[in-house]
């Protein structure tokens, strides 16, 4: 048999054990790669058979949306966003990545994240929507959690500011008052000395606590800074 008898067979073969590849590896990231038709029901044409793992639906339901559409599995609340994105990435010929909660075969939900892009034909028309779905509920879960701890922190240094700012007011009462008391002291003269010396004092604890304030304050901002940039 001659070379081109060959070349074709060999090809095949190749073409064969990527695909292979991809499928174990979708497959062990509990994922699933999909390619979709651009018309109306998004009409799947091929979809790595890991999408059962992942959905706990064949690859055959999808395929041709013989059964179901991709886009069903979605959940109703994420629907809008995931369209949003999909459709501003192939307006501008991007890649997509989108993290939205798709339900599966035992009603469960699941977080994923799907990487996409569109595949367009020679004059520029749309012709295919294809990507990588994984699932990412783990990660998910805790960047949930972390945004909850997050606006926990925040309304409790909200409080701590405005306590702060409640005290700064009260010392600069204090401040005001241990002044009057002093000029009033200066005038009864020697009856008044003992007087003056209190209203001193209370004016070196109002400036040292006026100062630990507005450092609190300032430590308190810089958290929420630092929180705000996590």
């Amino acid at each position: 048999m001659n070379s081109y008898g060959t070349e074709p067979r060999a090809s095949a073969r190749v073409q064969g054990d990527e695909l292979s590849i991809v499928q174990s590896i979708t497959g062990r990231m509990q994922g699933f790669l999909y390619r979709q038709l651009n018309d109306a029901n998004y009409t799947v044409v091929y979809a790595t058979s890991s999408i059962e793992t992942l959905t706990g639906y064949p690859a055959t339901d999808f395929v041709g949306n013989a059964v179901r559409t991709l886009p069903s599995l979605t959940e109703p609340e994420d629907e809008g966003y995931v369209l949003e994105t999909v459709q501003g990435a192939l307006q501008n010929r991007e890649m997509w990545t989108v993290d939205y909660r798709l339900r599966t075969a035992n009603r469960r939900s699941v977080w994923v994240r799907e990487m996409g892009g569109g595949v367009f034909g020679n004059n520029g028309e749309l012709l295919f929507l294809e990507g990588l779905v994984v699932e990412v509920q783990g990660e998910r879960a805790a960047q949930i959690e972390s945004e909850k701890r997050l606006r926990a922190m925040t309304a409790c240094t909200n409080t701590i500011i405005g306590d702060v700012a409640d005290i700064l007011r009260i010392i600069r009462a204090l401040s005001i008052l241990s002044f009057n008391a002093r000029v009033e002291a200066a005038r009864a003269g020697e009856s008044g000395r003992g007087f003056g010396v209190v209203a001193a004092e209370i004016k070196r604890l109002a400036d040292d606590t006026d100062k630990l304030m507005k450092q609190i304050s300032t430590n308190v901002k810089v958290v929420q800074r630092v929180m705000a940039q996590e």
